[in-house]
């Protein structure tokens, strides 16, 4: 992976157990430089990895998005960001 977005628990929740979409209200930290399309891992509060998928932002773009709702990244940014960080599709879960 290019680098990692930490999770709040209610998205390692979504992510793990519900095979849930990240969102951007599920982020808690992002390090790392990567771009769009990339692949990135995921991972709890406490550093472990529990998934890895194609983020669908660039590095530098993420911090704008940390803990909002996609309703209102599209009222500020535009219906450009009304869309997941990573799609459920796009991500692998890890054994642990």
């Amino acid at each position: 992976p290019r680098g990692a977005l930490t999770l709040d628990d209610g998205a390692v929740r979504a992510v793990v157990e519900g095979r849930k979409s990240l969102l951007p209200a599920g982020i808690a930290a992002v390090e790392g430089e990567f771009a769009a399309g990339d692949p990135v891992e995921l991972r709890d509060a406490a550093g472990r990895a529990v998934a890895r998928g194609l983020v669908n932002f660039d590095a530098k773009e993420i911090p704008l998005l940390i803990g909002r709702s996609t309703r209102d990244l599209a009222k500020e940014l535009g219906p450009a960001y009304e869309r997941e960080v990573v799609h459920r599709d796009d991500l692998v879960l890890l054994p642990g």
